[in-house]
C-alpha cells in the first residue's frame, strides 16, 4: 500500500483491474458533511481503499475506516468520544436492472457490511463523497456515554411551594 494522496476519482473497473490499494491518514476537517455532525474538527481518518475483482467477475471496492471523533452526548449534550473502525465492500454491479435481479435473489447478501451499487455512468465514482459518505454511515443514530454524570437539579425550599401555605394552615388544626 502506498500513503499517497486519495485520487480526486476512480473507475470502478480499472481499479479493480489494477487490484489498486492505498492507505491515506486525512484530516477530519477535510470531510465538510462530517463535521457538521460533530464537537471537534480535529483529528484524522485513517483511509483505507483496497479494489478487486469478485468471483463473479464484479468490481469490488473494499472501503476501511478508522478514526476518532467527537459528537455530542444525546443525554448530557457533553462530548463523547466516537471510535469508528468500519469496514463496508461495495461491489459494482452494471446497471439499475441487475440490481434489482440480486435484490430479489438468494444471491444478494444479509451482510450490512456488503453492498451491491450500480455503475455510474459515466463510470466515475468521486473518492471523497464516497469515503465521507461511509464515515457518516458509520457513526452512531445516538451518541451517548456509557454513563453520563448528569447535573442534579437543587431541592426547592419548601416556602417557595404554593401549597406550603396551606399545609402550615391544615397543621394547625
Amino acid at each position: 500500500m502506498s500513503s499517497a494522496d486519495l485520487p480526486e476519482s476512480f473507475d470502478p473497473n480499472i481499479i479493480a483491474r489494477d487490484a489498486f490499494a492505498i492507505c491515506v491518514d486525512m484530516p477530519v476537517s477535510a470531510f465538510p458533511r462530517l463535521v457538521d455532525l460533530l464537537t471537534s474538527s480535529n483529528g484524522v481518518v485513517r483511509v483505507t481503499l483496497k479494489a478487486s475483482m469478485s468471483a463473479d467477475q464484479r468490481p469490488t471496492t473494499i472501503i476501511g475506516l478508522v478514526a476518532t471523533l467527537e459528537q455530542s452526548c444525546q443525554r448530557c449534550l457533553q462530548p463523547v468520544t466516537v471510535v469508528v473502525d468500519h469496514v463496508h465492500t461495495v461491489e459494482w454491479v452494471a446497471d439499475e436492472a441487475e440490481l434489482a435481479r440480486l435484490d430479489a435473489s438468494e444471491e444478494a447478501l444479509d451482510n450490512p457490511d456488503w453492498e451491491f451499487l450500480p455503475m455510474p455512468v459515466p463510470p466515475k465514482v468521486c473518492t471523497l463523497d464516497l469515503v465521507e459518505d461511509e464515515l457518516i454511515l458509520s457513526l452512531p443514530i445516538v451518541p451517548l456515554h456509557e454513563v453520563c454524570a448528569l447535573p442534579e437539579a437543587a431541592p426547592e425550599p419548601a416556602e417557595d411551594h404554593p401549597f406550603a401555605a396551606l399545609a402550615r394552615l391544615k397543621r394547625l388544626n
